[in-house]
């Protein structure tokens, strides 16, 4: 992966976007190109493709937004949005370039772009049992979660869990 190259996604990413999502989450989880494009539209350097010469090797969406109010799955987001947070909306990697260190690298230069963004907090929703993967990268479990966040995070399935960062800095 030595001629990896990272940069911002494109809607002529779009295809090989939706077929790592497809590999990587169950159909229940997978967002539409709509959905796609409406995070690029709102926050274009926050979403990240990973390219080398065999194609895709991995993805980033994220987006600024409403503290404590998770967009559901699927959703088309407005252009105007309230903007106090970095979420981290998507992180997939290619089966083939899992374990070395694309996944991290991918979120370090989400978090850069936030910060030049002026975001200084983040939160997601882990899923499908992640949570330990996001600890490891500086997300935790709020001490207290409202039942309302609580009720949304379970709309991203049965395991899917909120975390926040209030230091993007430190990841």
């Amino acid at each position: 992966m030595t001629d990896l190259v990272l940069r911002p996604m494109t809607p002529q990413d779009l295809g090989d976007v939706l077929a790592l999502q497809a590999k990587g989450y169950p159909a229940a989880l997978h967002d539409s190109a709509e959905a796609f494009l409406s995070r690029m539209a709102l926050a274009p350097t926050l979403n990240l493709v990973a390219h080398d010469g065999g194609g895709l090797r991995g993805y980033l969406v994220s987006h600024p937004w409403a503290a404590g109010s998770p967009p559901p799955v699927d959703s088309v987001l407005p252009t105007a949005a309230p903007q106090d947070c970095w979420y981290v909306h998507d992180l997939s990697v290619a089966e083939a370039a899992r374990g070395l260190g694309l996944a991290r690298r991918l979120l370090i230069a989400g978090r850069d772009a936030a910060q030049a963004l002026g975001l200084t907090r983040s939160e997601l929703i882990a899923v499908e049992g992640a949570a330990p993967f996001w600890r490891r990268q500086g997300w935790s479990l709020p001490a207290i979660i409202a039942p309302e966040l609580a009720a949304k995070a379970a709309g991203y399935g049965s395991s899917a869990v909120f975390m926040a960062c209030e230091d993007i800095a430190a990841l």
